[in-house]
Protein backbone atom coordinates (compact mmCIF):
# COMPACT_ATOMS: atom_id res chain seq x y z
CA UNK A 1 0.00 0.00 0.00
CA UNK A 2 1.20 3.51 -0.56
CA UNK A 3 2.55 5.73 2.10
CA UNK A 4 -0.14 6.93 4.02
CA UNK A 5 -3.21 4.84 2.84
CA UNK A 6 -5.50 2.89 5.04
CA UNK A 7 -7.19 0.24 5.03
CA UNK A 8 -10.13 -0.35 7.16
CA UNK A 9 -11.40 3.41 7.17
CA UNK A 10 -8.02 3.60 9.44
CA UNK A 11 -5.74 6.29 8.87
CA UNK A 12 -2.26 6.49 9.84
CA UNK A 13 -3.33 8.87 12.64
CA UNK A 14 -6.19 7.21 14.07
CA UNK A 15 -5.61 5.38 17.42
CA UNK A 16 -6.15 1.35 17.53
CA UNK A 17 -6.90 -1.13 15.14
CA UNK A 18 -8.49 -4.16 16.52
CA UNK A 19 -8.21 -7.52 14.89
CA UNK A 20 -8.90 -11.40 16.00
CA UNK A 21 -7.36 -14.13 14.77
CA UNK A 22 -9.18 -16.24 11.58
CA UNK A 23 -10.61 -19.33 12.62
CA UNK A 24 -12.11 -20.68 9.89
CA UNK A 25 -8.67 -22.07 9.15
CA UNK A 26 -8.09 -23.68 12.20
CA UNK A 27 -11.85 -25.08 12.27
CA UNK A 28 -11.17 -27.02 8.70
CA UNK A 29 -7.61 -28.42 10.20
CA UNK A 30 -9.53 -30.10 13.07
CA UNK A 31 -12.60 -31.29 10.49
CA UNK A 32 -9.32 -32.57 8.40
CA UNK A 33 -8.11 -34.42 11.02
CA UNK A 34 -11.25 -35.76 12.68
CA UNK A 35 -11.73 -36.75 8.87
CA UNK A 36 -8.26 -38.49 8.33
CA UNK A 37 -9.13 -40.27 12.58
CA UNK A 38 -12.16 -41.73 10.53
CA UNK A 39 -10.42 -43.49 8.34
CA UNK A 40 -8.86 -46.18 10.55
CA UNK A 41 -12.00 -46.68 12.79
CA UNK A 42 -14.25 -49.81 11.87
CA UNK A 43 -17.66 -48.28 11.62
CA UNK A 44 -20.33 -50.95 11.46
CA UNK A 45 -24.05 -50.77 11.77
CA UNK A 46 -23.68 -52.00 14.79
CA UNK A 47 -21.56 -49.96 16.30
CA UNK A 48 -23.02 -46.84 14.64
CA UNK A 49 -23.98 -44.63 17.24
CA UNK A 50 -20.38 -45.22 18.74
CA UNK A 51 -19.45 -43.35 16.00
CA UNK A 52 -22.03 -40.60 16.17
CA UNK A 53 -21.15 -39.97 19.47
CA UNK A 54 -17.19 -39.19 19.08
CA UNK A 55 -17.95 -37.39 16.50
CA UNK A 56 -20.04 -35.27 18.42
CA UNK A 57 -18.09 -35.23 21.56
CA UNK A 58 -14.61 -34.47 18.30
CA UNK A 59 -16.62 -31.58 16.98
CA UNK A 60 -17.71 -30.04 20.40
CA UNK A 61 -14.54 -30.29 21.72
CA UNK A 62 -13.18 -28.48 18.35
CA UNK A 63 -15.80 -25.90 18.83
CA UNK A 64 -14.65 -25.09 22.48
CA UNK A 65 -10.66 -24.73 21.29
CA UNK A 66 -12.08 -22.55 18.01
CA UNK A 67 -13.78 -20.06 20.30
CA UNK A 68 -10.98 -19.91 22.92
CA UNK A 69 -8.71 -18.51 19.87
CA UNK A 70 -11.83 -16.86 18.79
CA UNK A 71 -11.73 -14.60 21.97
CA UNK A 72 -8.50 -13.57 21.26
CA UNK A 73 -8.22 -9.64 20.62
CA UNK A 74 -4.90 -8.00 18.92
CA UNK A 75 -5.17 -4.24 19.57
CA UNK A 76 -2.30 -2.16 17.36
CA UNK A 77 -2.45 1.92 18.33
CA UNK A 78 0.38 4.49 18.07
CA UNK A 79 1.88 3.48 21.06
CA UNK A 80 2.43 -0.32 20.46
CA UNK A 81 0.72 -3.76 20.45
CA UNK A 82 -2.00 -5.09 23.32
CA UNK A 83 -2.93 -8.60 23.14
CA UNK A 84 -5.29 -10.16 25.09
CA UNK A 85 -5.93 -13.88 25.44
CA UNK A 86 -8.49 -15.99 27.07
CA UNK A 87 -7.22 -17.59 30.41
CA UNK A 88 -3.98 -15.42 30.02
CA UNK A 89 -2.59 -12.21 31.23
CA UNK A 90 -2.68 -9.79 28.93
CA UNK A 91 0.55 -9.04 26.62
CA UNK A 92 1.55 -5.38 25.56
CA UNK A 93 4.49 -4.82 23.35
CA UNK A 94 6.00 -1.19 22.90
CA UNK A 95 7.50 -0.33 19.17
CA UNK A 96 10.88 0.21 21.01
CA UNK A 97 10.82 -3.45 22.08
CA UNK A 98 10.80 -4.78 19.00
CA UNK A 99 14.51 -6.36 17.87
CA UNK A 100 12.76 -8.13 14.27
CA UNK A 101 9.75 -8.86 12.92
CA UNK A 102 8.63 -11.72 10.51
CA UNK A 103 5.76 -13.41 9.06
CA UNK A 104 5.03 -17.15 8.38
CA UNK A 105 1.89 -18.33 6.15
CA UNK A 106 1.66 -22.17 5.37
CA UNK A 107 -0.66 -23.36 2.35
CA UNK A 108 -3.76 -23.06 4.08
CA UNK A 109 -2.77 -19.76 5.82
CA UNK A 110 -2.36 -18.40 2.60
CA UNK A 111 -5.52 -19.90 1.15
CA UNK A 112 -7.05 -17.82 3.66
CA UNK A 113 -5.48 -15.14 4.11
CA UNK A 114 -4.33 -15.23 7.49
CA UNK A 115 -0.67 -16.06 9.29
CA UNK A 116 1.48 -15.78 12.31
CA UNK A 117 3.65 -12.73 12.92
CA UNK A 118 6.47 -13.20 15.05
CA UNK A 119 8.19 -10.23 16.84
CA UNK A 120 11.18 -10.99 18.61
CA UNK A 121 11.72 -8.37 21.60
CA UNK A 122 14.47 -7.12 23.44
CA UNK A 123 13.17 -7.09 26.42
CA UNK A 124 9.76 -7.93 28.67
CA UNK A 125 6.82 -10.66 28.87
CA UNK A 126 6.20 -12.62 25.35
CA UNK A 127 4.19 -15.01 24.46
CA UNK A 128 7.15 -17.34 23.52
CA UNK A 129 10.23 -18.23 24.70
CA UNK A 130 13.15 -18.27 22.49
CA UNK A 131 16.12 -20.96 23.04
CA UNK A 132 19.45 -18.31 23.21
CA UNK A 133 17.22 -17.20 26.26
CA UNK A 134 14.89 -14.08 24.73
CA UNK A 135 12.01 -13.78 24.25
CA UNK A 136 9.15 -13.40 20.91
CA UNK A 137 5.29 -12.36 20.91
CA UNK A 138 3.60 -14.15 17.96
CA UNK A 139 -0.10 -13.09 17.02
CA UNK A 140 -1.70 -16.30 15.29
CA UNK A 141 -3.82 -16.32 12.53
CA UNK A 142 -4.02 -12.83 11.96
CA UNK A 143 -5.80 -11.66 9.16
CA UNK A 144 -3.68 -9.79 6.07
CA UNK A 145 -0.39 -10.79 8.10
CA UNK A 146 1.93 -8.95 5.61
CA UNK A 147 0.12 -6.50 5.53
CA UNK A 148 0.24 -6.13 9.64
CA UNK A 149 3.73 -7.02 9.62
CA UNK A 150 4.27 -3.89 7.23
CA UNK A 151 2.22 -1.61 9.39
CA UNK A 152 3.96 -2.64 12.55
CA UNK A 153 7.60 -2.00 10.73
CA UNK A 154 6.81 1.05 9.40
CA UNK A 155 6.57 2.08 13.44
CA UNK A 156 10.55 0.82 14.58
CA UNK A 157 13.13 2.84 14.32
CA UNK A 158 15.66 2.04 11.41
CA UNK A 159 18.13 1.72 14.24
CA UNK A 160 15.62 0.51 16.75
CA UNK A 161 18.41 -2.27 18.08
CA UNK A 162 21.87 -0.29 17.95
CA UNK A 163 20.83 1.37 21.44
CA UNK A 164 23.84 4.49 21.50
CA UNK A 165 26.57 3.02 19.46
CA UNK A 166 27.92 5.66 16.59
CA UNK A 167 29.45 4.75 13.29
CA UNK A 168 33.51 5.55 13.43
Amino acid sequence: MPAGSTSEGLSDSEVTLKLRPNVAKTFLKGLIAIGVFSIFLEVTPANIVHYLIFLAISVGLLLVVVGIKHATRIEISEEGLTVKRLFRAVDSVRYEDILDISVSQGLLARRFDCGTVFMILKSGRGSVRLMGGGVAEQLEDVPRPKYICEMISSKLSPFAGSGDDTLA
